[in-house]
């Protein structure tokens, strides 16, 4: 039988003293058959209810406790999460919030979701067919339905069909994290994990979003600015919806070069409409590939800087390119020569058909998904245990 991985559970506090202790009773009894090793790391921001104190009262109960008491940097919950995968020794790193929300009970489906190998990421979603949010008014179903449909629009096209990016509760490989740059910001950590981790599979499990038992809210008017914030962040990231319009101002920028070659030559009269559009599309190219290669795709690039990399990446865009512009000759041909339009309002057309071919072929197989450089560790091997 397959050794199940050794799990992390990372459960960031703040001023949830009486929560605490209810909570790692109910971990240890939804966990008490589970395989494989688990430790469970409660991540505290120095609360002034004191609750570090009460985790770490209850240790010697737990011996698969730990406590870490943050009295420096930024505060939050997204920060103490980083933090908490930084002290974590785990192969799965699993998040909870502590204010019982999320249901403990629903760890061994979460966690047998993510025993596969290919699966990166395992989501407890509150929008599954099986799931429900509780009895919450209208106006917060409606804030939070608004908030994942916005979160949805500017993530990478592996996190679209996440029904609720917005969850606080779920578990993913450390590969996804191991070397990132994350920039923890506010409360939804799972949206910087979707927004820059390295992954490909996401699996989702339904839960039913449980009641605060005590304590207060931590939606506050500050969280929803951080939250747009965040997803404002994403917008110019080189993946996903950032990605695209990266690409179409590159687009842009070719469209400058390939207009002006073909008014040059075609208006002063040194080549005819079609031959002139070869060139301007050619040139065109070119000058595409260049900025695609050093800033859309510049994290793909980066994984494989090679010559010889680059080179099968030029001959890669040209044949994607080469058949758009086979397209493009056609329309131009039709538009310009057949129905009598201006040749550079047709040519204009024909780039825009063009666009959405180039760009899905060459996100897929030109630029392939690659592993960024680290620029600083997110996940560092666990150096000591107990309180820090």
């Amino acid at each position: 039988m397959t050794m199940s991985p050794h799990v992390s559970l990372i459960i960031p506090t703040f001023n949830e003293r009486e929560n605490v202790p209810v909570l790692l009773a109910q971990i240890g009894r939804a966990l008490s058959s589970w395989r494989g090793r688990v430790e469970v790391i409660v991540v505290d921001d120095d609360s002034p209810d004191g609750t570090w104190q009460a985790a770490e009262a209850l240790r010697p109960r737990y011996p698969w406790l730990r406590v870490v008491r943050r009295t420096s940097g930024v505060k939050g919950l997204s920060p103490a999460v980083v933090e908490g995968w930084r002290a974590a020794a785990g192969e799965v790193l699993v998040v909870m919030d502590a204010d019982l929300q999320h249901p403990p009970e629903v760890l061994p489906r979460l966690l047998e979701a993510c025993e596969p190998p290919d699966v990166d990421i395992v989501v407890a979603s509150r929008y599954r067919p099986e799931g429900a949010v509780g009895k919450w008014v209208f106006w917060r179903r409606w804030l939070s339905r608004g908030a994942s449909s916005l979160a949805q629009a500017v993530l990478p096209q592996a996190a679209h069909d996440v029904t609720d990016p917005m969850s606080g509760f779920f578990a993913l490989r450390r590969r996804v994290v191991e070397g990132l740059a994350l920039q923890p910001r506010g409360y939804k950590i799972l949206l910087e994990v979707l927004g820059r981790g390295r992954y490909r599979t996401v699996r989702e499990v339904a839960y039913t979003f449980g009641r605060r038992q005590a304590g207060q809210s931590k939606l506050t008017s500050r969280v929803m600015v951080d939250y747009l914030r965040q997803l404002a962040s994403f917008l110019w990231e080189p993946a996903g919806f950032g990605r695209f319009m990266r690409y179409c101002l590159v687009g842009g920028s070719g469209v400058v070069v390939n207009m002006g070659v073909l008014w040059w030559l075609k208006g002063s009269g040194a080549l005819g409409t079609l031959r002139a559009g070869t060139v301007a599309i050619e040139l065109s190219i070119l000058n595409n590939f260049l900025w695609n290669e050093l800033w859309t795709f510049r994290d793909r690039s980066h994984a494989r800087p090679g010559v010889r990399d680059r080179l099968v990446r030029l001959v890669q865009f040209h044949l994607v390119c080469g058949i758009g512009a086979v397209w493009q000759l056609g329309i131009l041909w039709g538009l310009a020569i057949q129905w009598q339009w201006h040749y550079l309002l047709a040519n204009l057309m024909a780039i825009v058909v063009v666009t959405l071919w180039n760009y899905g072929l060459n996100t897929t197989w030109t630029w392939t998904r690659g592993s960024s450089t680290p620029a600083r560790s997110v996940c560092r091997p666990l150096v000591s245990a107990g309180t820090q």
